[in-house]
């Protein structure tokens, strides 16, 4: 028997060895940029998702950057696909990969990162500390998709599915702020260390993905199968 799937993020893949049912937790919703508040020349440009990327790339002509690094092996694909040139990308696929890949040399920098309304403060907060001028520029806000939550619990309750892949802490919020802990008949799947954390605030187990991406939580599964 196929493992039967969900897959919550925006992003979904196509197997022939699983049953996917994709139902996005998350809807990306753009904030309006106020192009007034970007600088004409930035030393380094930080895009820490494919959401950022897509929404932000209009704005690049307005501006001039001499660096851009990009967080996670899909944020750089994208970049490639639009033409847009990367010069570091961590091996470790988070903010803590970021800032540790700088290891310190980075400083008296214009920095600008545009991201999620809700994106964690870390990175900015290291690299404000490290003597650089950040901007932090909300571009993008994540909304619930109450409708796909109620779907998935149903599935769940009815154990119609084997497995579930969060891609992101918004999606674990979204879920768990409303139901409790998933059966553990049904196994659950983090994309990343960060995402598995915040599942583990409310006290749900969880597989983490040999690979940080939606391919590798299904490769994680399908291994096991």
């Amino acid at each position: 028997m196929k493992p039967i799937i969900v897959v919550t993020s925006t992003r979904t893949v196509q197997r022939e060895d699983v049953e996917i049912r994709h139902y996005p937790f998350i809807d990306i919703v753009p904030i309006p940029i106020d192009q007034s508040n970007l600088r004409t020349h930035y030393d380094w440009l930080i895009f820490t998702s494919v959401n950022a990327i897509q929404i932000f790339e209009p704005f690049l002509k307005e501006i001039n950057v001499d660096h851009i690094a990009v967080i996670g092996a899909n944020t750089k694909k994208m970049a490639e696909q639009l033409n847009i040139s990367v010069d570091k990308m961590p091996e470790t696929y988070t903010q803590e990969g970021l800032i540790e890949s700088f290891k310190k040399q980075m400083s008296q920098q214009n920095i600008l990162i545009p991201c999620s309304k809700y994106a964690r403060d870390k990175l900015t907060d290291q690299l404000s500390k490290w003597q650089n001028r950040v901007q932090r520029l909300h571009i993008y806000e994540p909304l619930t998709v109450e409708k796909h939550i109620h779907q998935v619990h149903q599935f769940i309750e009815n154990k119609e599915i084997t497995h579930i892949t969060f891609s992101s802490s918004s999606a674990v919020r979204s879920y768990f702020d409303v139901y409790g802990p998933i059966d553990p008949s049904i196994e659950v799947l983090a994309i990343g260390e960060i995402t598995q954390a915040t599942l583990n605030t409310y006290h749900q187990p969880s597989k983490l993905a040999n690979k940080p991406s939606l391919e590798g939580m299904v490769n994680t599964i399908v291994e096991e199968v």
